[in-house]
């Protein structure tokens, strides 16, 4: 017997910088097609169910203070990403990220730089469904830079898997998210 999908939501904030988006359409479509083909193997499919615009000013997330100014802006039952033009590293001065699954209180969402490849979403979302960063060569979870396999052929590790098969069931049971028709 085949598993039922399971459709989730998410709602996209993009930073805009005299009116014009720091990251397009194809942006979001390549980071959305490669998180649906790493979930496929949970029967979960993401959907895009509202976009907004951001002002300027988050056109370049440099510190927590600025991540956590996101926290109000996130409601319902859907995974909230908020696309910057660039995600300092509050860790590492200087340098910046391509991503980052933030908390603020009990509400957790989602910060991508635009200049993040496509796994990034991917990765933030295994973040959600609790993963941290892994030591399986195969995972997308796994930060280590190395050769093999090539990033085209990692994915969640069948370990991995399992623990996300249980997050779901908990996200879902709980209402902190809830599966789209």
């Amino acid at each position: 017997m085949l598993a039922a999908l399971v459709v989730l939501g998410i709602q996209v904030h993009v930073a805009a910088v005299d009116g014009a988006p720091v990251a397009d359409e194809a942006f979001l479509a390549r980071q959305l097609a490669v998180a649906n083909q790493q979930f496929a193997a949970l029967d979960v499919e993401w959907r895009i169910v509202g976009r907004d615009a951001l002002p300027a000013s988050a056109a370049r997330v440099e510190d927590a203070a600025e991540r956590s100014s996101f926290g109000p802006l996130v409601k319902g039952t859907v995974v909230h990403v908020f696309v910057t033009g660039q995600l300092d590293d509050i860790d590492k001065p200087g340098e910046v990220i391509r991503g980052v699954t933030w908390r603020t209180g009990e509400t957790k969402y989602v910060i991508l730089s635009a200049q993040a490849p496509d796994r990034v979403l991917a990765h933030e979302l295994g973040h959600v469904f609790g993963l941290p960063h892994s030591t399986y060569a195969i995972s997308i979870m796994n930060k280590t830079p190395r050769d093999q396999p090539p990033p085209e052929e990692r994915r969640f590790a069948d370990e991995e898997l399992a623990v996300m098969k249980q997050s779901l069931a908990r996200l879902l049971k709980t209402k902190v998210l809830t599966a789209r028709p």
